[in-house]
């Protein structure tokens, strides 16, 4: 398939994602019964059995997205690659993370201002709920290496697995918040979404003009 093929493909899904967090916002606006269904449904699903040895999975692959690890990781990787001269990259992982991940989520939480669920959390958790800020940040930021491996790694099988990695991290971090009880799942639906579209987005702004091979 050629660049423009995938280009397009590309552009349908962030278009996709997008109407997607339209519609879960729309739910949320509205107090929609049928979010308040899929969140008892989707919460049921991811958050039983609740077992201590869960608990401790899920406390701890949680950290992974938390706003200071995140900005560590933000501040580190966008240096190391200003450092080895990948201007594009580093600016493309610090806009991304900075700005798509931890701005916009905190200005839509303070405009939804949508209450964390009423169960038992097994973490401390304040602040609104809506879109989940742990989903935002894990999409953008890991989803941006993700990009950028297979823009600036040559070896395929190195790309595979990383790939499969930063994905199962994307996956695991986003159920944590649901089985934790601090985010309904239509949260975490939303902001990884939301994410998605807006990855997609940057992606084309930076790497539009320029070979994959040219950027390696």
């Amino acid at each position: 398939m050629s660049q423009t093929h995938w280009q397009r493909v590309r552009n349908l899904i962030a278009v996709i994602c997008f109407i997607i967090f339209l519609i879960l916002l729309a739910g949320v606006v509205t107090d929609a019964r049928w979010l308040h269904q899929l969140d008892q449904f989707g919460t049921h699903i991811v958050r039983h059995p609740v077992t201590e040895e869960r608990t401790w999975f899920f406390r701890n692959i949680t950290r992974l997205g938390n706003v200071k690890f995140t900005m560590i990781v933000m501040v580190v990787f966008s240096l190391g690659l200003w450092w080895r001269k990948k201007y594009q990259g580093a600016v493309f992982f610090f806009v991304n993370v900075g700005v798509f991940a931890l701005a916009v989520n905190t200005i839509l939480k303070s405009l939804v201002e949508r209450p964390r669920p009423i169960i038992t959390h097994l973490v401390a958790a304040g602040g609104f709920s809506f879109p989940s800020g742990h989903s935002m940040n894990v999409t953008l930021m890991y989803g941006s290496l993700i990009i950028l491996c297979n823009l600036y790694v040559d070896r395929l099988h190195l790309r595979a697995a990383f790939n499969t990695l930063l994905t199962l991290l994307i996956i695991t971090i986003c159920l944590s918040r649901v089985y934790l009880g601090v985010h309904f799942p239509s949260d975490v639906l939303a902001g990884s979404a939301l994410a998605w579209s807006e990855l997609l987005v940057s992606r084309y702004l930076f790497f539009k003009t320029t070979s994959v091979h040219a950027k390696r």
